[in-house]
C-alpha cells in the first residue's frame, strides 16, 4: 500500500487491521509498563505487571467494542464497553487502598495510577495514539517529578497528623501541656481503639506554632514527653 504522507499512514493505522492491533497493544504495554515500573520501584503492591495488564485489558475492551460496531454491525455505542472499564477499574483500585489499624490510609496514589492507566489503555485501544503517548508522559511526570515537589510541600507544611500512644494513667491535660511546651497546638484529637490497662491510642492533628520547628524535630520532642509511649507521623 502506498502512503502519500505520514498522515495517510496515521489514518490507516486508526482502522482495525493487524498492524493497527499490534501497535495499539504495544503502546498499551509500553505505557502501562512505564507507569507501573515507577510504582514497583517504591515497593507498591500494584507494580509494572498490574499496570501493564490493566492497560492492555482496557485497550482490548475498546477494540472489541469498535470491532462489534464496525464489523458485526452490533447496535449501540461502540464505546459503551470502554465506559464500563472506567467504572469497573474502581474495584481494582479499591483493592490497593489499605486502611491500617491506626487509621493510616495508603494506596490512594496507586489506585489513581491504575485508573489513569486504564484510561491510557482506552486511548491506545481506540487508536488515539497521540493521546495515549501524551497521557503516559503526564502520568509519569506526575508520579516521578512531582513526587519531590509534593514531599517538599509536605515538609514545609505547619500541619502534622500523627498517631500517638500514651500510658493509660496519663491525664489529657498533661499531654496537652506537653504539646504546648513542644511548640505545637492541637487542632483535633481522635481516640483510636479502646482504652486498655497499658495505653491509649490517639490520632492527632497538630499545628507548629514555634518556628523553625520541623516535622521530624516536633515528632522527636513529642516522643520525649513523659507518658508518651509511641508517636509516628501519618503520611498518605
Amino acid at each position: 500500500m502506498n502512503w502519500n504522507s505520514f498522515w495517510d499512514f496515521l489514518e490507516y493505522i486508526r482502522g482495525l487491521n493487524m498492524l493497527s492491533l499490534t501497535l495499539r497493544f504495544i503502546l498499551a504495554m509500553v505505557g502501562g509498563g512505564i507507569i507501573g515500573a515507577t510504582r514497583g520501584r517504591r515497593q507498591h503492591a500494584a507494580g509494572m505487571r498490574t499496570h501493564l495488564l490493566v492497560c492492555i485489558g482496557a485497550a482490548c475492551a475498546v477494540m472489541v467494542g469498535q470491532y462489534s460496531a464496525q464489523t458485526l454491525g452490533s447496535g449501540g455505542d461502540s464505546m459503551r464497553v470502554a465506559a464500563q472499564v472506567v467504572s469497573g477499574i474502581g474495584f481494582l483500585g479499591a483493592g490497593s487502598i489499605i486502611v491500617t489499624g491506626r487509621n493510616h490510609v495508603t494506596g490512594l496514589t496507586t489506585a489513581a495510577g491504575l485508573w489513569a492507566s486504564a484510561c491510557m489503555g482506552i486511548a491506545a485501544g481506540a487508536g488515539f495514539y497521540e493521546c495515549a503517548i501524551l497521557m503516559c508522559v503526564f502520568i509519569y511526570v506526575s508520579l516521578v517529578t512531582l513526587n519531590k515537589l509534593d514531599a517538599a510541600y509536605v515538609k514545609s507544611s505547619k500541619v502534622i497528623v500523627a498517631y500517638i500512644e500514651v500510658s493509660a494513667s496519663m491525664r489529657m491535660s498533661t499531654l496537652l501541656k506537653g504539646f504546648a511546651d513542644t511548640g505545637v497546638e492541637v487542632a483535633s484529637i481522635e481516640q483510636i481503639g479502646r482504652d486498655n490497662n497499658e495505653f491509649c491510642g490517639y490520632k492527632v492533628e497538630l499545628e507548629i506554632v514555634r518556628q523553625p520547628l520541623g516535622h521530624a524535630e516536633a515528632i522527636s520532642k513529642i516522643g520525649d514527653i513523659d507518658g508518651v509511649l509511641f508517636v509516628e507521623e501519618m503520611k498518605a
